[in-house]
C-alpha cells in the first residue's frame, strides 16, 4: 500500500471515529433527556482524534512529496475562490509551486498544524491566528482579502426575533473561531448572554454546521453566505445578517509560522502571487469563476453559485493588505488580552504585499486602473 493510500485510511479512520462519537453522544444526550452542551472534555477528545489524523495524513504525504507545499485552507467556500482558481487556472505552476491543497475545518486545527511545523502557510480566519498569537504563538498574517463580516445566523423558521434565541442552541465550528466571536458578538449586540441565554455548540466546518441545523440537532448556526441560499432553500431563515451590523471584522488572511516566513520568504512571495492573481480571476471572469466554485461546493444550481458569485466579489480587496482595524477587532474580544500590552504590528506583515505593489506586479493584473 502507498504512503498516500495509508494516509487518506488512517485519516478516514479519525474522522469516522469522531463522527460516530459525536452522533452518540448527541443520540444518548436526546434519548434520556440531557443537556446535549458539549463538555471540555467531549471537545478535547474530538479535537484530539482529528488533530492526530491530519498529522498522520501530513506526516505521510511528507514522505512521498517533500517538495510540494502543502496548504490547509479553513472552509469549502467563496473564501477560498483564490486557491481554487489558482489550482484551476494553473497558477501554482506558473510561479513554481507544486501546491497541495487540504481541507481542514476550524481554525484552531489549522494553527496547530502551522505551529507543529508540518505546513508553513494556511488560508484562515485570522481570528484564529490572534488568538493563537496571545498566547505566544510565533505567526504573521501576510494577506487579508475580506475585511467585512459574511456570516449569518439561519435559525428554524419558529424563531421569528433575536430575543427567541433564550434557552436555544446555536452551531459554531469552535471556540476561537471567527463563527464564535461573531456570534458573540452578535448576541451582544441584542443584549443576549452567550451560555446564560444561548447555549453554543461546537459543531464543525460549514457542512458539518448545516446537517445540524436541518437536522434539528440545533435551533440555529452560524453559516457563510454559500450556505444561505441553499438553507433558505429548505424552508430556514437569516435572523442575524452579521453584514448589516456595525462590526469589523478581518474575515479571510494568509498566515504563516514566522519560522517559515524567515526560511521561506521567496516561496510565500510566490504563493502571493497566486493569491493575488486569484483574487483578479475572480472579480473579473464569472464565467470561470462559477464554474470552479461549482467543483468545490458540490453545487450546480446557477441561481445560487450567481448569488454566491456577486457577494464574494464585491467583498474581495484587490490589493489584500492586512487591515490593522479588522486584527485590533480580533484581539479586543480575546478575554485573555485585555490586560496585555501587545503590539498588533508584531503580528501583521504586509512587507511582501508592498514589494508586489512596487514591482508593478498588481498594476500589471490591472493595467485599466
Amino acid at each position: 500500500m502507498s504512503c498516500n493510500k495509508l494516509a487518506i485510511k488512517l485519516l478516514t479512520i479519525s474522522l469516522l471515529t469522531m463522527s460516530c462519537y459525536l452522533s452518540a453522544r448527541d443520540c444518548t444526550a436526546r434519548f434520556f433527556g440531557c443537556p446535549q452542551n458539549n463538555t471540555i472534555t467531549s471537545y478535547r477528545m474530538t479535537r484530539s482524534i482529528v488533530l492526530i489524523g491530519v498529522l498522520l495524513f501530513l506526516f505521510f504525504s511528507q514522505q512521498s512529496s517533500a517538495d510540494t507545499l502543502r496548504i490547509p485552507y479553513v472552509s469549502i467556500s467563496g473564501f477560498q475562490a483564490p486557491l481554487y482558481l489558482g489550482e484551476r487556472a494553473g497558477l501554482f505552476k506558473k510561479n513554481q509551486i507544486e501546491a497541495q491543497l487540504i481541507y481542514m475545518p476550524g481554525g484552531s486545527l489549522i494553527v496547530q498544524t502551522l505551529l507543529s511545523g508540518e505546513v508553513g502557510i494556511a488560508s484562515l480566519a485570522p481570528p484564529s491566528a490572534v488568538a493563537a498569537w496571545v498566547k505566544g504563538a510565533a505567526l504573521a498574517v501576510v494577506a487579508g482579502g475580506i475585511e467585512r463580516a459574511l456570516n449569518v445566523l439561519m435559525v428554524n423558521p419558529k424563531i421569528k426575533r433575536p430575543e427567541d434565541l433564550k434557552g436555544k442552541r446555536v452551531a459554531i465550528s469552535r471556540f476561537g473561531s471567527l463563527s464564535d466571536i461573531s456570534l458573540r458578538d452578535a448576541l451582544a449586540f441584542y443584549k443576549l448572554k452567550p451560555s446564560q441565554d444561548v447555549s453554543i455548540a461546537q459543531m464543525g466546518g460549514l457542512g458539518e454546521r448545516m446537517i445540524a441545523l436541518t437536522s434539528g440537532v440545533v435551533d440555529g448556526a452560524i453559516l457563510n453566505v454559500d450556505q444561505v441560499f441553499q438553507a433558505e432553500k429548505l424552508g430556514f431563515q437569516i435572523l442575524i445578517d452579521l453584514r448589516k451590523l456595525p462590526l469589523t471584522y478581518s474575515t479571510q488572511g494568509i498566515v504563516v509560522s514566522r519560522e517559515f516566513l524567515r526560511g521561506q520568504r521567496n516561496i510565500v512571495k510566490r504563493f502571493l502571487k497566486v493569491y493575488i492573481e486569484g483574487i483578479k480571476i475572480f472579480k473579473t471572469d464569472k464565467e470561470f469563476s462559477m464554474d470552479t466554485l461549482s467543483r468545490y461546493i458540490k453545487t450546480s444550481d446557477r441561481e445560487i453559485l450567481s448569488k454566491t458569485y456577486d457577494v464574494y466579489r464585491d467583498a474581495w480587496e484587490t490589493v489584500p493588505l492586512v487591515r490593522r482595524d479588522g486584527i485590533q477587532q480580533a484581539l479586543d474580544s480575546i478575554p485573555d488580552a485585555k490586560n496585555t500590552k501587545l503590539n498588533i504590528d508584531s503580528l501583521i506583515d504586509n512587507s511582501l504585499i508592498q514589494e508586489l505593489e512596487k514591482e508593478g506586479f498588481i498594476r500589471e493584473l490591472y493595467p485599466e486602473k
